[in-house]
């Protein structure tokens, strides 16, 4: 039987980074993941790292107009969706030798298997037993399927799917209007597909702030994005060369030559027998953890899209530096720190800390601070100059309690902010911060 001080379940974000930590920590350290190509996690393949190559291509194709205006001359005869695919599986096995090297000289063993808990101090992979002291359960997340509109790879795809498609659909049906749904709707849009978006929610976004998700939604009808919310599918007809959606129980419906379902994701707690290891799980299957990520078993952690947090990448790797810090240390230190939201549609959207109806909700006196890009001039150069920001700010001491940015590179430019929010900077100290002009960052000084 082999031993280990510490067994690391899942080699996603959560899971590499954990293990990269114990093993530069000196801690003898195996991480088991089921091939080597889910090395990355949903992230590295069909998360984030994809999605945004994709989205990336896709915004140089929606300013060709704009390049043309300034004097370029484009021949644009449309995208090679296979050759854009091939590039996208370049970038993801360069990303993921890298990681693999990180581990190798972090000396984490690697073991490539399904792995099963036997008791709370045992599992069991590739017909071996193998024991531990402490153990990371990092088994991340998996597409949600609706009974109603069930996934067959071919006219019903999920967003894995995307990135398997060697032909550009005419007309598709996004199914989900949070930010996998809305990014898609954005990616194919750009491409001249007829896109129609559906969602249950009365909103864009639902969980973002309702002056943002107006905003996209003008963006979105601008672009011919037939947006439909407040919508069911309640059954579904798959034809010869068409799908058929019927909505809200009528006769009315929307044909398309594709349909994405992009209803979200959920913990992917099943097939490791936590049972067996005494580690509880809540009603929708997140692995249930103390704050600092401890399960009901004292010496087995979870982190990352398994558990209830912000189903982000940088969530996870953050849990899991904590994580490794408590193992080695023997602490129990918490997540305290700002973790920003980030939307790759076109326009970008990112938050952080508390929103205006959240602050309501809490009661706490606040001050709207917003600035729009229409008088930035980087983003007049850059050809959008759509969007703004928007700070939630405290009444009476001044301190920024949070911020949401629609516009051009609302992603990068939400970091100021977070450290704003953490570090509890009033907005006057904030204003006296000089930014370097011509840049997108400056719309903060307007505020």
């Amino acid at each position: 039987m082999r031993e280990y001080e510490v067994v690391v379940i899942g080699g996603g974000p959560g899971g590499y980074q954990a293990a990269l930590e114990l093993g530069k920590a000196g801690v003898k350290t195996l991480l088991i993941e089921r091939c080597k190509e889910k090395i990355g996690g949903t992230c590295l393949n069909v998360g984030c790292i994809p999605t945004k190559n994709y989205l990336h291509t896709a915004s140089f194709i929606s300013k060709i107009s704009y390049f043309e205006q300034m004097g370029l001359s484009l021949d644009y005869k449309g995208l090679n969706l296979v050759q854009l695919k091939e590039k996208t599986t370049a970038l993801i096995t360069e990303i993921r030798t890298g990681v693999l090297w990180m581990l190798e000289q972090s000396k984490v063993e690697l073991l490539y298997a399904s792995a099963s808990f036997v008791d709370a101090n045992r599992v069991e992979a590739d017909g071996e037993m193998i024991a531990f002291e402490k153990c990371i359960i990092a088994t991340g997340s998996r597409v949600r399927e609706l009974p109603q509109l069930p996934i067959d790879s071919s006219s019903i795809i999920s967003s894995n799917d995307v990135f398997k498609l060697n032909n550009i659909p005419k007309s598709i049906a996004i199914v989900g209007v949070g930010p996998i749904g809305c990014e898609f709707a954005t990616f194919f849009s750009a491409l001249g597909v007829e896109v129609t978006l559906i969602g249950r929610s009365t909103q864009l976004l639902p969980s973002e702030d309702e002056d943002v998700s107006k905003a996209l939604l003008r963006v979105f009808k601008k672009s011919s994005i037939n947006v439909l919310t407040s919508s069911i599918i309640e059954k579904v007809k798959v034809n010869k060369d068409e799908v058929e959606l019927f909505l809200n129980d009528t006769q009315e419906s929307i044909k398309c030559e594709l349909v994405l379902s992009a209803t979200g994701r959920i913990p992917n707690t099943g097939g490791v027998n936590l049972e067996n290891a005494g580690v509880k799980m809540d009603e929708r299957g997140y692995i249930e953890v103390s704050p600092s990520f401890q399960t009901s078993q004292e010496n087995i952690y979870a982190v990352g899209d398994c558990i209830d947090t912000p189903a982000y990448a940088h969530t996870a790797y953050a849990e899991a530096k904590i994580v490794a810090k408590n193992i080695v240390s023997n602490e129990s230190k918490t997540n305290t720190h700002i973790i920003p939201a980030t939307i790759f549609t076109n326009p970008q959207i990112a938050s952080c800390g508390l929103k205006e109806r959240e602050a309501n909700e809490q009661g706490i006196e606040i001050e709207v601070k917003k600035a729009f890009f229409k008088v930035n001039s980087k983003a007049k150069i850059n050809g959008d100059d759509s969007g703004f920001a928007k700070l939630i700010v405290c009444a009476k001491s001044g301190v920024i309690l949070g911020a949401v940015i629609i516009g051009v590179e609302a992603t990068e430019i939400i970091h100021e902010i977070v450290l704003c929010v953490e570090k509890k900077i009033t907005i006057g100290e904030l204003r006296m911060i000089i930014h370097a002009h011509p840049t997108v960052s400056e719309i903060i000084t307007y505020i």
